[in-house]
C-alpha cells in the first residue's frame, strides 16, 4: 500500500503514528496521547486531555472522564461515576436512590465528584484545570456507540450524544 506507507513514513524515514509523546530520561519515549485527541482551546493552548482524564479516573468513584474544550474558552468534563463503588458509598451514607440516573442527580454525588475535580486541578496548570463538569445520566455502553469494542471512549460520539449537557457548561442550552 504505497500511498498509506508514504502518508505514515516521511522522506527522512520517520514513522508518524499519530501518537504524542515525551522523552523520559533521554532514553525512552512515553506515549501521552493521540494527535487527534489534542485539545486546542479558544486561547490557542494545546492540551493533552488523556493525562487529565487519567488523573480524574484514578478516583475509585469515577469510571470514565471525558475532557472537552476544543475551540472553547476553558476545559470541562463529562464524568461517568463507577456504579458499584458509588452504590457502596451511598449505602454507607444512607443516601437513598433508585437508579444510576437518580444517584447522579443527587447533590451529594455532585459534591463528591466536585471535590475530586478540585484535587485533580491542583496537579495541572491553571489553563489545564476543569472549570465545570457534569455527571453523565447513564453508564457508557458499546452498544450505544459510546465505547469501542475494547471499551475505549469514542470522544466525538460522547460529545455528540451529550451535546446538550456539554452546552450547559458553556452557558448555552438548558441549565
Amino acid at each position: 500500500m504505497p500511498e498509506a506507507t508514504a502518508a505514515a513514513i516521511d522522506q527522512d524515514g520517520w514513522l508518524h503514528t499519530g501518537d504524542v509523546g515525551e522523552w523520559v530520561e533521554d532514553d525512552y519515549l512515553r506515549i501521552t496521547d493521540r494527535m487527534k485527541d489534542i485539545i486546542i482551546t479558544a486561547g490557542g493552548k494545546n492540551i493533552s486531555p488523556s493525562e487529565i482524564e487519567n488523573a480524574i479516573r484514578s478516583s475509585p468513584y469515577v469510571k470514565e472522564a471525558v475532557v472537552i474544550g476544543d475551540r472553547r474558552p476553558y476545559l470541562t468534563a463529562l464524568i461517568e461515576v463507577d456504579a458499584e463503588t458509588m452504590a457502596d458509598w451511598a449505602l454507607r451514607r444512607q443516601l437513598p436512590y433508585t437508579t444510576y440516573r437518580d444517584l447522579t442527580q443527587k447533590p451529594e454525588t455532585t459534591e463528591l465528584i466536585g471535590e475530586i475535580i478540585m484535587e485533580v486541578n491542583k496537579q495541572f496548570a491553571r489553563v489545564e484545570g476543569i472549570k465545570k463538569f457534569r455527571l453523565l445520566p447513564k453508564e457508557l455502553d458499546h452498544e450505544d456507540g459510546d465505547l469501542t469494542a475494547t471499551q475505549k471512549v469514542k470522544r466525538s460520539s460522547i460529545e455528540e450524544s451529550f451535546g446538550e449537557l456539554v452546552e450547559t457548561m458553556y452557558g448555552s442550552g438548558p441549565k
